[in-house]
């Protein structure tokens, strides 16, 4: 049997364990408590580098730890929603500016554009709202104490109230008073008063149009025989003139081999013919200077220009 001791410390040992094991899953369930919402509360753990100021008509949707990102990616968060004095809204340029939000951006953020501007968006339908600076265009930069004028959301609340100033605004004009719906009356009569007098003088023009309709329609029936006959020359001449040059192309086509052959003739007849007119001439020199070479001939021959000289020579050689 164990000693009363022994028990005395397995029994601690056991208790250490097991208040061991439940703190742990104490500062687990803490840590994805944390991490649950940091995530939803958009929050960045990245260094804030400078804080914006942004002036908007209404905020609905955001507030602080709303995520802010630049052209889609994440930039920073709200870290501040304050609500306008009257002096500051007048001052504001746009009297209709009733909060002004303060952002965080991360350190990574590049330097914004001058004409970067802020909207409220969301991803989906569904989904959380976030404000979303645009990346700008231009190349200079904003001034560091810049307030930018925010773009509200287009919430349903406000198109249904749109849409019933508009169906009321419609229900009055179709109702009427006497003012508005008479004068808008009396200036529907004036514009069809002016339309018909604007038709009663174009009738004339339109008599002479038709007129002169007539007069071509009796033009053309009167000369429709001649008209008929020239057409008909014309297409006639046509088709000759095609048959004619289908016929030229077959002739040319059908002795094309025979053209050239005939002309690869005519070439080395030609240059056989300048060769020998050239010799002819140095010989027919040579005995009118000399004529015994007929009899007792010549010891020493005239030198003879080659066939390539007589050839490529422009013009003809002299006989010497």
């Amino acid at each position: 049997m164990a000693p009363a001791h022994a028990v005395c410390e397995e029994m601690k040992n056991r208790n250490f364990n097991d208040w061991a094991v439940a703190l742990a899953v104490i500062a687990c369930s803490v840590g994805l408590f944390l991490a649950l919402a940091f995530a939803l509360g958009g929050a960045t753990f990245g260094k804030s580098s400078r804080v914006l100021k942004i002036n908007f008509h209404d905020v609905t949707g955001v507030g602080i730890g709303s995520p802010v990102k630049y052209a889609g990616a994440i930039a920073g968060k709200i870290s501040g929603v304050r609500m306008l004095t009257a002096e500051e809204r007048t001052g504001s340029g746009d009297p209709q500016n009733a909060i002004q939000v303060t952002v965080s951006l991360n350190s990574a953020m590049p330097p914004l554009p001058a004409d970067t501007f802020a909207s409220i968006a969301a991803d989906t339908l569904l989904s959380d709202k976030f404000i979303l600076l645009s990346a700008g265009s231009s190349t200079a930069e904003l001034s560091p104490d810049a307030v930018l004028q925010g773009i509200p959301p287009t919430t349903f609340d406000k198109l249904s109230r749109d849409i019933d100033v508009a169906i009321a605004s419609l229900s009055k004009m179709l109702g009427g008073t006497k003012g508005e719906v008479g004068d808008i009356f009396e200036r529907i009569g004036a514009v069809l008063k002016k339309t018909q007098a604007l038709l009663d003088e174009a009738k004339p023009v339109v008599q002479d149009a038709k007129a002169l309709a007539a007069d071509a329609r009796q033009l053309i029936a009167d000369n429709k025989a001649p008209l008929s006959s020239a057409i008909s020359q014309l297409g006639n001449s046509a088709s000759s003139f095609a048959t004619l040059a289908n016929t030229g192309n077959k002739l040319i086509a059908g002795n094309e081999k025979k053209l050239s052959s005939a002309i690869s003739d005519l070439k080395v007849t030609s240059e056989n013919l300048k060769v020998t007119s050239t010799y002819s001439k140095i010989l027919i020199r040579s005995l009118s200077q000399r004529p015994s070479q007929l009899i007792w001939g010549t010891s020493k021959p005239p030198a003879l220009p080659s066939e390539q000289q007589i050839l490529r020579s422009p013009g003809p050689l002299p006989a010497n």
